[in-house]
């Protein structure tokens, strides 16, 4: 049986440009040229850099990450470090996604606003050597306004397999994404960083992680797994339907000398 996962459109009407490519010709307002003028400074910047790099440092640029095809070898030989593996499941868990058509191999994205460019380029100097190419500005037009967006996707990629079947099922002819037990293993300081940085936010001195997607047992599951990994007592609240995960100031304070190296200055409010 074929079976595809794919992203849901969330409007009517939308514009991808590539940041290193040519804009369309349609006309843009002169503060969207602006923005597009201050993010292309930013990808201009990439070097051609085929240094050795230092243990559990980011790897820098890959001397790949222009070449638009590889071949099925130079496909191969690209595998996931410790570190990115940890940056991405951070990923997974909040706002990145995974897309798989039919039998191709896997593909993770993540899309931010605008506003939060300084994560999505930190985390693009981090994983740029799984992607063909740079970071694509979005317009989307909902409830007749206009929303601009920052988007980032890897090449499709066999060594983002075992993170598609880590957090996926079959569900008909579809893949639900889903918390399973061995998460556990995978869990680190990393990992729970980029989690909070791409879907958690401050309330007064609290942590609210927001797991809205997921059901209570796999609520209970994640909250589990914090439990055994970093000693902590997160607990559960409802609002609404949903089912978020809040980590009080005095568990903050025990993982915050932990997780902060791996914070982008950015969103280092959300934990101070």
């Amino acid at each position: 049986m074929t079976r595809a996962y794919f992203t849901a459109a969330t409007c009517a009407i939308s514009l991808c440009v590539p940041l290193s490519g040519k804009t369309p010709s349609k006309k843009f307002s002169l503060g969207r040229i602006q923005m597009l003028y201050t993010i292309r400074k930013y990808s201009n910047l990439i070097p051609n850099n085929k240094a050795l790099t230092i243990w559990n440092k980011p790897l820098g640029f890959s001397s790949k990450f222009n070449k638009m095809k590889l071949t099925k070898e130079e496909s191969l030989m690209i595998q996931l470090t410790i570190r990115v593996r940890s940056i991405l499941i951070g990923l997974l868990l909040s706002d990145g996604y995974l897309q798989k058509r039919n039998d191709w191999n896997p593909r993770i994205g993540l899309k931010q606003s605008i506003i939060n460019f300084p994560f999505l380029w930190s985390t693009f100097r981090e994983i740029s050597y799984l992607c063909s190419g740079t970071i694509m500005l979005s317009s989307n037009i909902l409830r007749d306004k206009l929303f601009n967006a920052v988007t980032i996707q890897t090449r499709q990629l066999a060594c983002i397999i075992p993170l598609f079947n880590l957090f996926y099922v079959e569900n008909g002819n579809l893949w639900k994404k889903v918390i399973k037990p061995e998460l556990l293993f995978y869990m680190d300081y990393m990992v729970l960083a980029y989690w909070i940085m791409g879907d958690g936010s401050k309330r007064n001195e609290d942590v609210t992680l927001y797991t809205d997607g997921f059901t209570l047992q796999e609520v209970v599951l994640l909250i589990n797994i914090l439990i055994i990994k970093f000693n902590i007592n997160p607990t559960i609240h409802k609002e609404k339907k949903a089912f978020r995960i809040y980590i009080n100031k005095i568990d903050l304070n025990k993982i915050r000398p932990h997780i902060t190296p791996y914070f982008v200055e950015h969103f280092l409010y959300k934990i101070t």
